[in-house]
């Protein structure tokens, strides 16, 4: 049988279900990059990647790379279903593509996920970033039309709209993370759909009152109109996820009680929102070339946190990617200066070949386990993120 994220954790907290005298909890780091492919880290493309990713690369050499790991699927929320729960993802009402904008939970609300299985042994447990898995909207279906426009809109909302996303955004919204395992939740939904605003736990931070600016419906930024906050920002959501997710492990290292993170990062997705600091960095002529780097960079702050807190030599650290490279955002022309974002590979996101799925994938164990490979260790084994049947074995 091929090996899940969800058999990873239970063989971790095993000492502590067989009642071991001094239990290891290991913390938890899950880092989960959108549209990452497997040949843009330089560490698992040396020859063919042109992308600078130092920390992803001292990630790997520090930890076990995975050259056989697999996504369950080549789109988003499939991959998530199956990375939170360790089940088939089309064993849901979802049947094909992905949740719709303003969709119901996927997950039903007494499915095991890894953070209910963390929480019942004693873990704070948090999700930080893109959820794209549904949410039970308080949207009333004849109002749900006063949730779209069109990307010609005026910023400038009418009354009737106004009205109706305040007393939707204005409640709590059930069916989210916080009810799915997670003490605590911040993130955006999902960056380039509405609602355009960051969401924690199960309130909206702020009541979205426009539309979001025609002007955002350009070079890959956001692709669907709809309610926004005024003067919302796509560059400030990676910078903003990053900050929680350093204070969320500088506060649990304060704490007694170990914690699992789970970090699903919106980059390098669209929108390809890069700050002025990266802009032009790849040397690619390349928005999502160089919002690869600004990911690492951002990463790479998680993990100076992590070392600053004290809590590295005790933390698991497990780095993958929900699917492939997305072709649209220029991978001919990348192709075409020597970096191809599936490597070695075949094709790219939404397709059926081993670039979709193929997920680059390192992992770094906690110091004081006796059973934690050397550093720069490599497994070739066929790795899932969801158990496979044994006859596949």
């Amino acid at each position: 049988m091929k090996p899940s994220l969800r058999h990873l954790l239970a063989l971790l907290l095993l000492p502590v279900a067989l009642g071991a005298a001094e239990p290891t909890k290991p913390n938890i780091l899950v880092i989960l990059a959108d549209d990452l492919g497997y040949g843009d880290i330089r560490a698992y493309n040396p020859t063919r990647g042109k992308i600078p990713t130092p920390h992803l690369d001292r990630l790997a050499a520090e930890g076990m790379r995975f050259t056989d790991a697999h996504s369950s699927s080549g789109v988003c929320s499939p991959s998530r279903y199956a990375l939170l729960t360790g089940r088939y993802h089309w064993r849901t009402r979802l049947q094909n593509g992905i949740v719709g904008v303003f969709g119901e939970p996927l997950i039903a609300p007494d499915r095991l996920t890894i953070a209910s299985l963390a929480k019942q042994h004693g873990y704070r447990t948090a999700a930080i970033g893109k959820w794209h898995l549904g949410w039970d909207w308080p949207i009333a279906e004849g109002d749900r039309a006063l949730f779209r426009g069109t990307k010609e809109n005026d910023a400038a909302a009418p009354e009737t709209n106004r009205a109706a996303w305040a007393k939707v955004f204005g409640q709590r919204i059930a069916g989210g993370p916080t009810t799915r395992g997670f003490d605590r939740y911040f993130g955006t939904d999902v960056p380039n759909w509405p609602p355009y605003c960051f969401i924690e736990d199960d309130r909206t931070v702020g009541i979205p009152s426009e539309f979001l600016p025609k002007e955002y419906f350009r070079d890959h930024l956001a692709s669907l109109p709809g309610p926004a906050l005024p003067a919302w920002k796509f560059e400030r959501i990676l910078p903003t996820l990053t900050e929680r997710a350093c204070a969320f492990v500088t506060e649990s290292a304060r704490a007694s009680q170990p914690w699992l993170l789970y970090l699903p990062l919106t980059t390098p997705h669209t929108p390809l929102a890069v700050n002025a600091e990266w802009q032009g960095k790849s040397g690619l002529n390349n928005a999502a070339a160089d919002l690869i780097m600004e990911t690492d960079a951002a990463i790479g702050k998680v993990l100076a946190a992590l070392e600053a807190s004290g809590a590295a030599k005790d933390t698991l650290i497990i780095f993958t990617s929900d699917n492939g490279f997305a072709s649209y955002v220029g991978v001919k022309d990348l192709e075409r200066q020597g970096h191809f974002p599936s490597g070695p590979l075949r094709d790219y996101k939404s397709s059926v070949h081993e670039g979709v799925t193929a997920s680059l994938s390192s992992c770094a164990g906690p110091a004081r386990s006796p059973r934690v490979r050397p550093a720069g260790s490599w497994s070739i084994r066929p790795t899932s993120w969801r158990p496979w049947p044994r006859s596949s074995a």
